[in-house]
């Protein structure tokens, strides 16, 4: 039986189909191998390979490579539970698993807190839960793969996140969790330390997963990485992980992008992401510009994904919406969903 990381015990042995990530010729006494793993979940797991294990003597490992490996035992170290190649080892190169389409609904701007909502002089009320709670439930009705956040989930003003606003968003969490999809974000430019507290709670229970440069596997067809709000994006540093073989790369930003800003002077430009980035991507996907514009067919193809709350240029310019992402080996297909 093929088993995953969470079903990892003291008890027995183990027969894994894993993905290589990467690998290093260990420099501990009696090791050979420490093998960066991730299983057909996507979890990310190290696995420790013995001197003993003879079937990996001088074994030419290949990073994105699927294996089946045989004979694994584990048990558990301060760390967490720790999984070990030794002489029942057994090593056979493998085909992943099939591939399904997966689905990422993507929201940003929710702006969880905020009252009224100000631009050019003019104000009018705003009601974001409404949006956030809407965007949680078509994410449930449709089964979905995960659900990505583009940033500015909260609405800090100075005075700190509330308890309700942080209930909320919990409450919410939880029942995407229930549901068994998962909850990836990165963070705005009004989230701030407030805010990154509440996530990290949240991170902490398990309820959401904060985006980065090193790739997290959606479905077993997307690659998704994260930048934070920069407050001087001239000044960041790319450092994306190269993805596996056959994934999609798609990047999360909460900037001011051009062509999907009217910006004069914008944080950044689409083209000099894609330029700069040092892996290939197939779709960027960006909030904080408060509209909707795609461009979707060509080497730019990239996304400003609206908001799910009513803060546009003005009170009736901008439908509460998000993005619905399909993807498969081939392509990438994005559909605007109002809520």
């Amino acid at each position: 039986m093929v088993t995953t990381y969470d079903d990892l015990g003291d008890d027995g042995t183990f027969e894994f189909l894993v993905r290589l990530r990467d690998y290093s010729i260990s420099t501990i006494e009696n090791r050979a191998y420490e093998l960066s793993l991730e299983d057909v979940t996507g979890t990310r797991f190290q696995l420790i390979v013995w001197e003993k294990a003879t079937a990996a003597k001088d074994y030419q490992w290949e990073p994105g490579q699927w294996y089946r490996l045989g004979g694994v035992t584990a048990n558990e170290w301060p760390s967490g539970t720790v999984a070990h190649g030794a002489t029942q080892l057994t090593i056979e190169e493998a085909s992943g698993p099939a591939t399904e389409p997966t689905t990422i609904l993507y929201l940003t701007d929710s702006h969880l807190g905020k009252t009224t909502h100000t631009y050019q002089g003019k104000t009018w009320a705003v009601t974001p839960s409404e949006g956030f709670q809407a965007a949680i439930d078509m994410a449930i009705e449709n089964a979905v793969t995960a659900v990505v956040h583009g940033g500015d989930c909260f609405h800090n003003a100075g005075e700190g996140i509330g308890d309700a606003e942080t209930k909320e968003c919990r409450d919410a969490l939880t029942r995407l969790a229930e549901a068994g999809i998962p909850f990836y974000f990165i963070h705005g430019n009004h989230e701030e330390e407030a805010g990154k507290r509440v996530f990290q709670r949240l991170c902490d229970d398990t309820l959401a997963t904060k985006l980065g440069s090193r790739y997290e596997v959606i479905g077993n067809t997307v690659a998704l990485y994260g930048i934070d709000h920069q407050r001087k994006f001239s000044e960041y540093v790319y450092d994306f992980e190269s993805s596996a073989e056959g994934l999609q790369n798609i990047l999360c930003m909460h900037q001011s992008l051009a062509p999907f800003t009217a910006s004069s002077n914008p944080d950044t430009r689409l083209e000099e992401v894609k330029a700069n980035a040092g892996i290939p991507l197939e779709l960027v996907i960006t909030g904080h510009v408060h509209t909707r514009k795609a461009q979707l067919t060509g080497a730019q193809c990239g996304i400003a994904g609206g908001a799910t709350a009513n803060v546009g240029a003005t009170e009736t310019d901008l439908s509460r919406s998000v993005e619905m992402i399909s993807a498969n080996e081939e392509k990438i297909t994005v559909q605007r969903c109002l809520v």
